[in-house]
């Protein structure tokens, strides 16, 4: 094969043959990725801690786990992402339909021979997105034989299957290589984890209940007190801890995942210097999530021309009164409607791509790639409860509130009707299941209820290098690396929703949007030995200096040009440190910036009516004390949520790329005298500067630079003052009038973060001559700043807490350790999975936050620290008909460890606490 096989690509460089210089390098490799039951590549990125989430549930769309991407450090996530996905040192289309996102499960795991991880800045080598780091999924380069894997997993209340098949050959020029893997993990009900209760009073936290009952709880005109039933003789105060309905919500906390993928790996030599190949995958996933039906605040009659015929007065609450003829209801629809909701999270994800090398005598090469990638993504739910449906049949309107003169669609005159009310077209909400007078009519219009979404991402990506080695110098070979590339985006949304008329058979709302980007760069790299074996001095045995640098021009966003510096220093045999400092960018995402002809026109973009409370600093917005029905003491005023506001969302007005600054510094040791053990450790810093984020009420009201994000109108706001602000953006609900203050929440340039920590790892292979080899082995990642700051406001502290920023945690300590052991035919493997106690600073907790000007400094609830243990015990046959099997069985949480409790309505952080528990897995690996 030309020698293709020598010239291993290693993640970091463009120079084919060696490690990047200066860098920390993390690898899982393949025994490692064979000592466990992982099913996807999302599993097996648990066992690396510089992976955010590695404590987390490995299943489903969890914070701070992503469906799609890995977050290294956990830096951005979002819309402002900084983690680089590869597959085999190239990309692959992006996905999702929450960020723009890549899903590198669309690789058989079966097919995988590593996954490096390099956590620094990497823009000079591979443009945006990696700004945190790398993380490049690299396949077997070939395969000579068959293989066959299976294996079925046990926890309670949850099952997996998989199975795997691997079959390629070798010739003289060429091979060619075939993986398939199937994959079934099943959903997992709250019901069936007792702590996804919503009442967590005994725990020491908070009744997270409500008041949407079945049957309904009631409030009558101009009483604050509820009912909590029609039939109940006394009310109760209308307050959180009194929330009567505890019941876990019906559904599952994660979905049904089923995978099937498939890979296709030709190479062949073309005479002495040519040699061309072609990969190709198939990937296709499916996620169901049975959910609750919903639930209904509405405004009931008892009289007049919206008279519901099924309306019931708690006993005591007299009819003929204001109390009595009018009524708030509080509904869950799961009991009368029953089990039958449900959400679909589908995708097919596909690339080919063809590459070339090409040599030029014994020292340079130039190569070559075209990539074509897709993924078609199919998102949505059905049989969720119609709401207009519920509330026509309520109070014959689409309404909540029962007004005959509201639009049904907003920003039109359109107004849809269903009177009189009839035991025939009403709903009943005052009786359970059993006595329900509901007509099967009615019934079956409050599950017509039906959204989808398809999102049509495309990738084509073209690159043409070179890289050989320029001269000798007395430290060793210069060589140098050089490329331009092309890469073009595209991504058409398709949107049905139901538009607020009814059923949504019969009235749905359609959106539409194209979207594309290009992408030109070019690319070198140079690589200097300063000091090699031939030249070595006292306690410089070896110098290598890397610089490399990149250029990317994106359409529509503008230019950057990102540096890379780094130098290792052999000091002496086993001893070498290294240090590395480089910029980086993430350009904003196609789903963030939108169409630019229409102002930035994405699929969330919209105004609506906003009625919360704002507590606002008069220096900053002295109008504030000017609108009716606000209080104020002589610095703040309180405008409550009886005053009527909007609040507007969207990409960013003016999208710029996110910078990145990384430095780091580390030490290599593989002593002499201690053979087979090493170490690593890194010092980490990370800065992102600019990073695209959405905008909070509390940042614009605390960050000097967003102020103007917030505008009050003591007159009330004119539709030229809605439309300076909203522009060309649909109208999402109702407004009501009068207008005294407009918010936006728009995406914008606006997060900067500046991280530091240690990464460090450490293994000792231990030989005896009668007993095996014994395996000593940990990684820990350890944050020792993690600071954030808003557009320029006051830098402040979250180091060790989760929750205040929704998009990604920062605990201080993650790690893992493995003790194994290897003696004939059988080895055993137990791992230590450790996540560090840290503080919830979410907007739950008991304890509250401490805050200066919106800033906070300390409180908070204490989260403790959690650790499980995970075991891998593997039968290796090495002789007769079943040489080269494996037989294994491997437990996860061995000891069925609940999540640490954190104050929420699930009871647990999703970004650290995994609620599958233990699993026990039997499998095997046969090869042929």
């Amino acid at each position: 094969m030309t020698g293709a096989d020598e010239d291993i690509v290693v993640t970091g460089t463009s120079i084919r043959g060696v490690a990047p210089v200066g860098s920390n390098l993390m690898a899982v490799a393949r025994q490692e990725i064979d000592q466990t039951s992982a099913q996807t590549v999302q599993q097996i990125l648990r066992t690396a801690p510089a992976i955010t989430g590695s404590g987390s549930t490995p299943q489903g769309g969890n914070a701070g786990n992503s469906f799609y991407a890995p977050t290294i450090h956990g830096l951005g996530s979002s819309s402002s992402n900084s983690t680089l996905v590869l597959v085999d040192g190239h990309r692959i289309s992006p996905g999702s339909q929450q960020q723009q996102l890549t899903d590198p499960n669309i690789i058989p795991p079966i097919a995988l021979e590593r996954v490096e991880v390099l956590a620094e800045g990497a823009s000079s080598t591979y443009g945006s997105d990696a700004v945190a780091g790398v993380v490049n999924f690299i396949t077997r380069r070939n395969y000579d034989g068959a293989m066959a894997t299976g294996q079925l997993g046990f926890g309670d209340g949850y099952r997996t299957y998989n199975a795997g098949l691997l079959w390629g050959t070798k010739w003289d020029t060429g091979s060619v290589m075939l993986a398939y893997n199937y994959s079934r993990r099943s959903a997992l009900a709250f019901s069936d984890r007792d702590y996804l209760n919503r009442d967590h009073t005994a725990q020491g936290g908070t009744n997270f209940g409500s008041f949407f009952c079945s049957p309904a709880a009631i409030q009558p005109q101009g009483v604050s007190t509820i009912y909590l039933s029609p039939t109940s003789t006394t009310s109760i105060a209308n307050t959180a801890a009194n929330s009567p309905c505890q019941k876990v919500s019906t559904g599952d906390i994660f979905p049904r995942e089923i995978r099937n993928n498939a890979m296709l790996k030709i190479r062949q030599g073309v005479g002495e210097n040519l040699t061309v190949s072609l990969d190709a995958v198939y990937s296709r996933v499916t996620n169901k999530q049975n959910v609750p039906r919903g639930t209904l605040t509405a405004t009931v009659f008892r009289t007049g021309a919206q008279a519901n015929p099924f309306y019931v007065n708690p006993p005591g609450v007299l009819a003929g009164t204001a109390a009595g003829d009018r009524q708030q209801v509080r509904w869950d629809a799961d009991e009368l409607l029953g089990p039958g909701a449900y959400s679909f999270n589908n995708a097919v994800d596909y690339y080919a791509d063809a590459t070339f090398e090409y040599k030029i005598g014994s020292n340079f090469r130039i190569t070559g790639l075209g990539l074509y990638g897709r993924e078609d993504s199919y998102v949505g739910d059905q049989g969720r409860l119609c709401v207009s449906c519920a509330n026509l049949a309520l109070n014959g309107t689409t309404n909540a509130g029962g007004s005959l003169t509201q639009p049904s669609i907003p920003g039109t005159t359109t107004i849809v009707t269903s009177l009189p009310l009839t035991a025939a077209n009403a709903l009943d909400v005052w009786n359970g299941l059993a006595g329900n007078r509901t007509a099967a009519a009615v019934l079956a219009r409050l599950t017509d209820n039906s959204t989808q979404s398809r999102w049509y991402y495309s990738i084509r990506q073209f690159r043409l290098g070179t890289d050989g080695t320029l001269f000798d110098l007395p430290g060793g070979a210069v060589k140098i690396a050089a490329g331009v590339e092309y890469v073009h985006y595209g991504l058409d949304i398709n949107r049905t929703r139901p538009n607020n008329t009814g059923p949504s058979t019969s009235g749905s709302e359609f959106f539409k949007l194209n979207l594309s980007r290009n992408v030109k760069s070019f690319y070198g790299e140079l690589l200097v030995p300063i000091i090699g074996p031939s030249n070595a001095l006292p306690f410089v045995q070896s110098l290598d200096l890397s610089l490399s640098g990149r250029y990317d021009r994106y359409s529509g966003i503008g230019s950057t040009k990102n540096p890379h510096v780094a130098l290792a220093w052999g000091v002496v045999d086993g001893l070498k440190l290294r240090g590395n400092y480089s910029r980086s960018f993430v350009a904003p995402q196609l789903t963030s910036v939108g169409d630019r002809s229409q102002g930035g026109l994405t699929s969330f973009s919209g105004y609506g009516a906003s009625n919360t409370t704002l507590i606002v600093p008069i220096s900053s917005f002295p109008l504030a004390a000017q609108i009716p029905g606000v209080t104020c003491t002589a610095t703040t005023c309180t405008v409550g949520a009886s005053v009527n506001g909007i609040s507007l969302n969207g990409g960013p007005a003016d999208p710029r790329p996110g910078k990145g600054i990384s430095w780091s510094l580390g030490v290599d040791f593989l002593p002499r005298f201690l053979p087979g053990f090493r170490t690593s450790v890194t010092l980490f810093n990370n800065k992102l500067i600019n990073q695209i984020s959405g905008t909070s009420v509390s940042n614009a009201i605390n960050s000097a630079a967003l102020n103007s994000n917030l505008q009050f109108f003591p007159n009330g706001a004119t539709q030229a003052d809605i439309t300076a602000v909203a522009g060309s953006f649909p109208q999402t609900s109702v407004i009501p009038s009068p207008i005294y203050y407009i918010v936006s929440v728009r995406q914008q340039n606006i997060l900067n973060l500046n991280i530091q920590g240690l990464d460090a790892s450490a293994n000792y292979d231990i030989p005896t001559q009668n007993a095996g080899t014994f395996h000593l082995g940990g990684s820990i990642t350890y944050f020792t700043k993690f600071d954030q700051n808003i557009k320029g406001g006051a830098t402040f502290s979250v180091l060790n807490t989760t929750g205040f920023n929704n998009t990604f945690p920062s605990i201080k300590t993650q790690a893992r350790g493995d003790l194994g052991w290897d003696i004939g035919n059988v080895s055993a493997n137990v791992f230590v999975n450790y996540v560090g106690g840290y503080r919830n600073w979410s907007s739950a907790t008991v304890l509250p936050l401490v805050s200066a000007g919106g800033i906070p400094t300390s409180g908070g609830d204490k989260v403790a620290g959690n650790a499980t243990i995970d075991l891998n015990l593997a039968y290796n046959f090495k002789s007769g008909v079943l040489d080269g099997t494996q037989i294994f069985l491997d437990v996860t949480n061995v000891f069925d460890r609940d999540p640490r409790f954190y104050n929420s309505a699930n009871g647990y952080d999703p970004y650290s606490g995994n609620v599958i528990g233990r699993v026990t897995t039997v499998g095997f690996r046969a090869k042929f």
